[in-house]
């Protein structure tokens, strides 16, 4: 069965973004991880599908929020690393050292 395990930071990135979101809307913290959730469920059904940012690392677009999800498909093992929960807006590559 394929496995999705976050980085430490990503998994901060998605609780802050969310916890933000529901700053602005009491119910906009719970669509975000909703949509981080639905986001998970694409990419694991079909991870070589999504294009390649760099090298090893694919990126996936959210539909409803500007967010990509960057992660490491470990073929052999069956497992998705999310590398990265990063706004797309806000100080590209950032993340980049966590590999």
């Amino acid at each position: 069965m394929r496995t999705i395990t976050f980085l430490l930071e990503a998994e901060e990135e998605m609780n802050s973004s969310a916890q933000y979101y529901n700053q602005q809307s009491s119910r906009l913290g719970v669509d975000f991880l909703e949509e981080i959730e639905k986001s998970l469920q694409i990419i694991e059904k079909g991870p070589e599908r999504w294009p390649y940012y760099e090298e090893i690392i694919h990126k996936y677009n959210t539909r409803r929020f500007p967010f990509s999800l960057y992660y490491v498909f470990e073929k052999e093992l069956d497992k998705i690393i999310i590398i990265a929960i990063a706004h797309q807006k806000r100080k590209p590559g950032y993340w980049k050292q966590r590999i």
